[in-house]
């Protein structure tokens, strides 16, 4: 009789902890879903809302490092992640034009954001050599300016909002004081290009700088005439930079995050200037999320950088 009630009493244990351990599994899928989960194409949006969500909100990039934004291919696993979130952002249709196949293939309730919505964009002149033909194209790098960064802040927050009214406050606070420090750091680079010797940055990689220069009424040159395109500029294009730079005494020559800069640093051997790296903020590497890198901080070494070019 003794073993019989030994047996059950281990018997009822074990049926005690397997219940227990299922409690404990709920409350942590409970937990895990009581966040917000946001997938964003580009680093821009994720940081944007890491910054407004901060700890109710569990956010990834769906764009692996150094991969070009503009002819991506979402796999069925993006596909899937998507699904699953309760929203997608991404910048727009002409930065992201395979994001409109997202869209139409998504059949759960994921909201879905271009966070550049009502940003004006800026046409872009492209001279094609061969042709002596003109072609115009729009930049989709709208969060170089540092206001249109604003802008993007502002529409992410509302559809946050939107998503988890309980938490509208708090989104709408974390908002706020980041847009005070997005203020700040546009009237640190307008100081800056204010009270520079020159007005003029020359690029010698892909061109995606457009709204950057606009906001602070820069002057450029580049040898690439836009971003993604591929082709290498011609002979021509090259000496016209290398003669820009010797005539004015360009002191930097600039190319994007993530290449090898190899025409920029070519020029810059047969110049004075240094190739440095102006960073379009669009995709950083693992090691950057690692160690906690935000728009902020890579604008910030924009600036610096800045602050040589002009002297």
């Amino acid at each position: 009789m003794k073993k019989i009630i030994a047996v059950l009493v281990t018997f009822f244990l074990i049926i005690g902890l397997i219940f227990i351990a299922i409690g404990n599994t709920n409350n942590n899928n409970t937990e895990k879903t009581d966040k917000i989960t946001v997938v964003t194409s580009l680093f821009p949006e994720y940081d944007f809302v890491k910054q407004i969500g901060k700890d109710k909100v569990d956010v990834k990039i769906l764009l692996p490092p150094g991969t070009e934004s503009h002819t991506y291919e979402p796999t069925p696993k993006d596909i899937v992640n998507i699904n699953e979130a309760n929203m997608f952002i991404y910048t727009s249709n002409q930065m992201e034009p395979w994001a409109e196949k997202i869209a139409e293939s998504i059949d759960s309730n994921t909201i879905i954001l271009q966070a550049g919505q009502n940003i004006n964009l800026i046409e872009v002149e492209h001279n094609h050599e061969e042709t002596d033909e003109e072609e115009h194209t729009s930049d989709a790098h709208i969060w170089l300016n540092p206001n249109n960064a604003i802008k993007m802040v502002e529409n992410i927050t509302d559809k946050l909002c939107e998503i988890s009214p309980e938490n509208a406050e708090c989104f709408k606070n974390n908002a706020n004081e980041y847009i005070e420090e997005l203020k700040k750091l546009d009237t640190e680079i307008e100081e800056v290009v204010i009270n520079s010797k020159t007005k003029k940055l020359v690029f010698g990689g892909e061109f995606a700088y457009i709204y950057f220069l606009d906001r602070y009424s820069l002057e450029y040159a580049t040898a690439y005439d836009g971003c993604g395109e591929g082709a290498e500029p011609s002979a021509k294009k090259i000496k016209e930079i290398i003669d820009i730079i010797n005539d004015e005494k360009i002191p930097v020559i600039f190319y994007e995050e993530l290449s090898e800069g190899k025409i920029a640093k070519m020029i810059a051997d047969e110049t004075s200037a240094k190739a440095l790296v102006f960073n379009t903020v669009h995709n950083v590497t693992n090691a950057d999320l690692e160690n906690g890198i935000t728009y902020i901080s890579i604008m910030r070494e924009n600036l610096d950088k800045i602050k040589i070019a002009l002297r």
